[in-house]
């Protein structure tokens, strides 16, 4: 393999099957389904599609299935420009994951995901003469990060990036010693202050110290409807959110992610990556799919213009 990349993700491909309702039901409850629909899905390739579709070269690393939810997620991938030849792994014996999402009509929502092959990911699956050459190698979201943490324990060096998501943030310990290699962090405050052990208070002296440690180090923490701060050796920011109308936020925080990704590569200050971030959350957040926005760097460089 000769080729290089800006971005490699890392993590689980979905079928993502989301249902609209107008409140979540209770315990033993049933709610009326308004919508379904049936999207593909997968934090790590959520952020891969939208790096490509930003324009850096992107390339998807995670396993799926022999079966007809696999077919039409590697066709998918390859639709969206992202490279997976060699680097998506077919399992014979695990089917393809799937994850079913409830929308409420306020754009909150409830995830149930089944990993399925995705987690069966093993460091002899990783391509590893390309994540040498990828400018950022980002984890998302995945349960089993065995692999990952024996390539970063390995003498082989990358450039790591994680947006951990709640299945990585869940176990804390070794989320903490995956942190303890990132260039970039991407989390919501919940996964920060799980992942740390701490409380919303606590986070500006816990960021301050991991830049310490690394001064080209950048941490992004998303607040919901009270935006982002982000870390840097150059101090720290406050990102408020774009108004707009919130149809369905899955896929906000793989956005974001995105957008930190696409911004940093091309040489941007973590403001500005700030900025980028939260309009690609914005656009995203506006229809209903975790993939729904951006769907170009045109549309992101027009939503900026405009707002």
């Amino acid at each position: 393999m000769s080729e290089s990349f800006d971005v490699i993700s890392v993590g689980a491909v979905l079928v993502d099957m989301i249902a609209m309702v107008e409140e979540f039901p209770k315990r033993d409850g049933e709610s009326f389904v308004s919508d379904f629909k049936f999207m593909p899905g997968g934090a790590a390739a959520n952020v891969a599609v939208f790096c490509s579709r930003l324009g850096l070269r992107t390339a998807f690393s995670g396993k799926i299935g022999k079966d007809t939810f696999g077919d039409l997620l590697y066709n998918d991938l390859e639709k969206e420009k992202v490279h997976v030849k060699n680097t998506l792994l077919i399992s014979k014996n695990i089917s393809t994951g799937s994850c079913y999402i409830c929308v409420d009509k306020s754009g909150d929502r409830m995830i149930m995901a089944y990993s399925g092959a995705a987690d069966t990911l093993t460091i002899d699956d990783l391509p590893l003469e390309l994540f040498s050459k990828a400018n950022l190698v980002n984890l998302s979201d995945l349960r089993n990060v065995a692999s990952i943490e024996a390539l970063l324990e390995s003498d082989i060096d990358i450039s790591f990036s994680m947006s951990p998501g709640a299945l990585i943030a869940q176990n804390p310990s070794r989320a903490f010693r995956l942190a303890q290699h990132a260039k970039l962090i991407v989390a919501s405050v919940d996964e920060i202050t799980q992942i740390f052990r701490c409380t919303e208070e606590d986070i500006e002296a816990i960021a301050s110290d991991l830049i310490s440690e690394n001064q080209n180090r950048v941490i992004a923490v998303t607040k919901g409807s009270r935006g982002a701060t982000i870390y840097s050796k150059d101090g720290h920011v406050n990102i408020p959110i774009f108004e707009v109308d919130v149809m369905d936020t899955t896929g906000a925080g793989d956005s974001f992610t995105a957008g930190m990704l696409y911004a940093l590569t091309k040489g941007k200050s973590p403001k500005e990556a700030g900025r980028i971030a939260a309009a690609c959350s914005a656009l995203c957040i506006q229809e209903v799919g975790a993939r729904s926005g951006p769907k170009s760097r045109k549309e992101l460089v027009k939503f900026l213009r405009k707002h």
